[in-house]
Parts: C-alpha cells; structure tokens; sequence
C-alpha cells in the first residue's frame, strides 16, 4: 500500500464528515480488518479516475465557436433598446 511522502500532523488536517448513514456503517465494517478509516478513504479515493484536464485553449475555442455564431457581434446598448421600445413620451411603441 503506497502513503502519502508527507503527512501534515494531525491538528492540521481538516476533518471529513460523513453525512450518509449507509457509508459510515459500510466504513466501519470496512475497518474491522485494522486499516484506519482514512487508509480506506484513500484507497477508494485514489480507485476513482480524475476529470480530465480542463484546457484553456480548447475551452476558449469552444465560446469563440459559439460567438462566432453571432450576428454582426455588435450589441445595442440600453439607450438603443429603450429607444427601439419607447416613444420619446415614455409610452410603448
């Protein structure tokens, strides 16, 4: 079983609460062979695959695509949508 090369002492570690009833009774059960509750944590943990990586790039491209799909990319401002909405009265056109 790897460890962690550095483990910070443990008034530093922020502690876990476990909310679910079903997971802290299947921990303790988990537990009774001596592993320490977080060894299992950890083990289960480092099991679970990562999201992959977010790219800048790629995300970037994504919204210029969308922008792209933009007519003229030139909005109006609220003076020419309240212009375009009401009179010079302040009624509905």
């Amino acid at each position: 079983m790897a460890t962690a090369a550095h483990q910070p002492p443990r008034r530093k570690q922020r502690a876990i609460t476990i909310r679910s009833d079903h997971a802290l009774q299947r921990l303790e059960l988990l537990a009774r062979d001596g592993r320490s509750q977080v060894e299992i944590i950890e083990e289960a943990l480092d099991r679970m695959p990562l999201p992959p990586a977010v790219d800048g790039e790629g995300f970037r491209a994504e919204v210029e695509a969308i922008l792209a799909g933009v007519p003229k990319r030139n909005y109006p401002t609220m003076a020419e949508i309240d212009a375009e909405m009401w009179d010079e009265d302040g009624l509905p056109r």
